[in-house]
C-alpha cells in the first residue's frame, strides 16, 4: 500500500530485479550526495541499465522522490505494545534511529529538509507520512496513559522530544546511536511529561 493508499505495483521477474536495483542506486546517491546530487546518468550506471530504463519509470526527479517517500512509508518502524511504554518507545526509538541511518532513512531525511516550507505534492507525501506514524503513537500513548504509566499527552510533541536528538545523532553521524541512547531520551521525555502534568 502507498503513501496515498493506493495499491502499489509489485513487479516480478527481470523487472523487479531492475527495479530493485534501481532503488538501491537511487538511495545510494541520495544519501551521498542529496537529492541535488542524484543525475539520471549516474543512476542509470550504478544500477546497471540503460537510461532510457530510468525515465520511463521516473519521467521527471519528483516522480522519483515520490516513490521513495512512499517506499519508506511502507518499511517505516512500527510501535509494539509489551505493556511497558518505557521499553516499547525505547525499541521504537532505537529501531527508528536505525532506519534514518540507513541510505533509505538519510534519503528520505535529505528529501524532507530540502522541501521543509515548500508546497508541493513532495512536502504533501511526507507530511502523510509523519501523520501515518504519529497516529499510531498516538494510540500507544493513550494505552499508556489509560494504564497510568503517562499522564494523557499529544503525539506531535512526545514525538518531536523523541526523534528530534536522533535525527541530530544521524545528521552528525560522528558516532552511533545505541539503545542506551534511546532509553536514556525516553526517560528524560518521560519524566518531563509526568512533571508538566504535575505543574
Amino acid at each position: 500500500m502507498t503513501v496515498d493508499g493506493s495499491r502499489a505495483r509489485r513487479p516480478g521477474g527481470r523487472t523487479r530485479l531492475v527495479t530493485e536495483r534501481l532503488w538501491a542506486a537511487a538511495l545510494e546517491i541520495i544519501a551521498e550526495k542529496g537529492i541535488d546530487g542524484l543525475q539520471y546518468e549516474e543512476l542509470a550506471s550504478r544500477a546497471q541499465v540503460g537510461r532510457a530504463t530510468v525515465y520511463r519509470r521516473w519521467p521527471n526527479r519528483d516522480d522519483l522522490f515520490r516513490d521513495v517517500l512512499a517506499r519508506f512509508a511502507e518499511t517505516s518502524v512500527s510501535i509494539e505494545d509489551t505493556g511497558d511504554i518505557v521499553r516499547d518507545l525505547t525499541t521504537f526509538l532505537h529501531s527508528f534511529a536505525d532506519a534514518a541511518a540507513s541510505p533509505a532513512g538519510r534519503a528520505v531525511l535529505q528529501i524532507l529538509l530540502r522541501r521543509a516550507g515548500e508546497d508541493d505534492g513532495l512536502l504533501r507525501v511526507g507530511v502523510e507520512l509523519l501523520d501515518r506514524r504519529t497516529e499510531e503513537l498516538q494510540r500507544r500513548l493513550d494505552r499508556a496513559a489509560e494504564a497510568g504509566q503517562l499522564p494523557e499527552v499529544e503525539a506531535p510533541f512526545v514525538n518531536m522530544m523523541l526523534v528530534g536528538p536522533v535525527q541530530w545523532f544521524v545528521l552528525r553521524r560522528e558516532q552511533p546511536f545505541v539503545l542506551d541512547d534511546a532509553r536514556a531520551i525516553v526517560e528524560l521525555v518521560v519524566a518531563g511529561l509526568w512533571r508538566t502534568a504535575a505543574d
